[in-house]
């Protein structure tokens, strides 16, 4: 392993200790590199707070000057709610900087790595592109589109059940740790008024105790027909639940005066505009968010497609039941439906996990790392 993969490899696990607690903010972590050795390190813990390369600065100390940063985003270039980072990484004497991927931020765009250049610096980019781009799909996504990143999970056996007759869990206790993980890089979680009243599910990342708090949660009830569970607790955290005309006027009403988040939308046959929810998420600045269910639901984002990313749980069960059904898209007889890429598939215990992307997104590596289209800014079609 050559000294530029493993410093980066380093920050990007240091990013990783911001899981769950920067959002809208990118995971970013920094090492400072001087004679062979790490001097000094940092990551950006919370929105509002320190950057990593500030961080990693403070750190070094007076060995800074002459030395290597590597860093997971080019740093950034504007004020906000803190200076630019390239102002600190100037003034600190930093000879040489690595930077894994550009940040297509409107404020960035390779500007950051710009002005490194511009004033002497040395400056690289492109290592560990890809595990860059991962661990920051959410807010690179939203950057590069103005839309939310998507994912779609389901849990399933073997021969397509989300749910068993007797209920309960079908998938290991890797599966559902992993669940959790996957909601501390997720904004929001999202799931059907069939699944709340079924389950009443916590929706929080209890498993993943390094996340701050629960996600935002969200649930889709046309009538607001449902009732707030009691354990999800006012205050915690964002509550939004979104409903059609259906939804009596007083009904929505007693949904805010518990501090729930109300929010009307067009109705789409007998239940939510789905479309119509996505540009709502949208506006309301959102990075992103995961899917749970139920089938119904899930069969209809992924016939809109409106998802960007799929993720499905497979337990070593062949129920044969009469258990919930994972019947598919609502697309129209006769469509083929959309071919996706094969992310990864791993064993967590006896289940099998599978992530699927839609084509658009692997078209991010070239366009983060590449200099002359960061320049350009390309973004990606629908």
């Amino acid at each position: 392993m050559s000294d530029e993969i493993k410093y980066m490899k380093r920050a990007l696990d240091l990013a990783a200790n911001g899981l769950g607690k920067t959002f809208p903010n990118p995971l970013v972590g920094a090492v400072i590199v001087s004679g062979g050795e790490i001097v000094g390190e940092g990551f950006h813990g919370k929105a509002g707070g320190p950057h990593a390369e500030v961080e990693a600065i403070r750190s070094a100390g007076n060995r800074v000057r002459g030395s290597t940063l590597y860093i997971n985003l080019e740093p950034c270039c504007h004020y906000g709610k803190t200076p630019p980072c390239t102002d600190a990484i100037l003034e600190s004497g930093i000879d040489r900087v690595v930077i894994a991927i550009k940040d297509p931020d409107s404020r960035v765009m390779g500007r950051g790595a710009g002005i490194l250049r511009e004033n002497g610096v040395d400056v690289r980019t492109g290592a560990l592109a890809e595990e860059a781009i991962e661990i920051n799909l959410p807010y690179l996504h939203k950057a590069i589109t103005g839309k939310p990143f998507i994912v779609l999970k389901l849990a399933m056996t073997l021969d397509g059940r989300l749910g068993v007759p007797e209920g309960g869990w079908f998938t290991g206790d890797e599966s559902r740790e992993n669940v959790h993980r996957l909601r501390a890089a997720m904004e929001a979680v999202a799931v059907g008024s069939g699944t709340l009243a079924a389950d009443v599910p916590m929706l929080d990342r209890r498993y993943f105790s390094d996340a701050s708090g629960p996600p935002i949660r969200m649930v889709f009830d046309s009538a607001l027909s449902s009732r707030i569970p009691v354990q999800w607790g006012p205050g915690e955290n964002r509550v939004i639940f979104y409903c059609t005309d259906r939804a009596a006027g007083e009904r929505r009403k007693e949904f805010e005066d518990e501090g729930v988040e109300v929010v009307l939308l067009p109705a789409d046959g007998d239940g939510i505009d789905l479309t119509a929810w996505l540009e709502q998420v949208s506006t309301d600045g959102i990075t992103s968010v995961l899917i749970e269910g139920g089938r119904r639901i899930a069969s209809s984002v992924a016939g809109k497609g409106l998802f960007d990313r799929f993720v499905a749980y497979h337990a070593p069960v062949l129920d044969g039941g009469a258990g919930d059904h994972w019947t598919g898209t609502d697309r129209d007889p006769g469509d083929e439906g959309e071919r996706l890429i094969l992310k990864s598939s791993i064993a967590l215990g006896q289940d099998v996990l599978a992530i699927y992307d839609r084509e658009r997104i692997t078209g991010y590596g070239r366009l983060l790392s590449d200099d002359d289209l960061m320049e350009e800014r390309r973004c990606l079609p629908d």
